[in-house]
Order: C-alpha cells, then structure tokens, then sequence
C-alpha cells in the first residue's frame, strides 16, 4: 500500500498530464472550495476560485492552439504538500515561443487538490500573454 505521500505525488503527476492535453479533465482535481493562486501584479496574478479559473484557463489555453507542455523536472512531497517543478513549452498564437519555468505548491486532501499556488516568469507571461 502507498503512503498518503506517494499518492499525492502522482495525483500531481496525473493532474499536470491531464493540463497537458488540453482539455477540461484538469478541472476533475478541484474541489468548488479550491483556490488557485498566481504569483504576478498584473491581469495574470491573482487568487482564483475553482469556478473563476474556469473561464480564466480557458483564454490562457486557447492562446495556444497546440497547448502547453508541462514537464516535470522535479517533485518533493510531504504527506498532503507536494511542491513540484516544471519545464512548460508552448507556441503561443502569434507564432512566438513560450517556455516559461514554474514552481508549484499543492495542498491535496482525499484525492483532491485543495489549494494550488504557482510562481514563474511573470515578465515573460506578462510579456507573451498581455503583450505588455
């Protein structure tokens, strides 16, 4: 039997595949009580509710027509803490290359993830996304 430990690391694993392929079956690992945040003082930055993250992913993601990559470079978990980082690689729309470098925290409960926070390049997302 696998720890509680070893069980949210691949929760984290199966919830980065599924933003991966770019359809909705990442939104399965949410609760309604689920807060998402986003490291940034701009339109992308932010704390986000389950429902608010709905439409907000959906503008993000369909600003890249092949999706976004999300490598896992690197995964350090303490029973419901897993602390994971990634490699994105993406094309963006208008043809410009978006590989940005993540770090996220999850706090996942009963299979769930309870709370997501993300930090990255914020320039580079402010830079491509917003094009500011």
């Amino acid at each position: 039997m696998s720890s509680i430990t070893d069980q949210n690391k691949q929760i984290t694993k199966e919830f980065f595949e599924a933003l991966s392929t770019g359809s909705d079956k990442y939104l399965d690992f949410y609760t309604d009580e689920s807060i998402i945040w986003t490291a940034g003082n701009n339109a992308i930055g932010g704390t986000r509710t389950k429902e608010e993250v709905v439409s907000f992913a959906q503008n993000i993601l369909s600003a890249f027509p092949t999706g976004i990559t999300f490598n896992i470079t690197g995964i350090t978990a303490e029973n419901e803490r897993v602390a994971v980082e990634i490699s994105g690689k993406a094309i963006h729309a208008s043809g410009e290359t978006y590989n940005n470098q993540y770090h996220f925290l999850l706090r996942i409960k009963d299979g769930k993830i309870l709370e997501l926070k993300e930090y990255m390049d914020t320039q580079l997302a402010a830079k491509i996304l917003l094009g500011d």
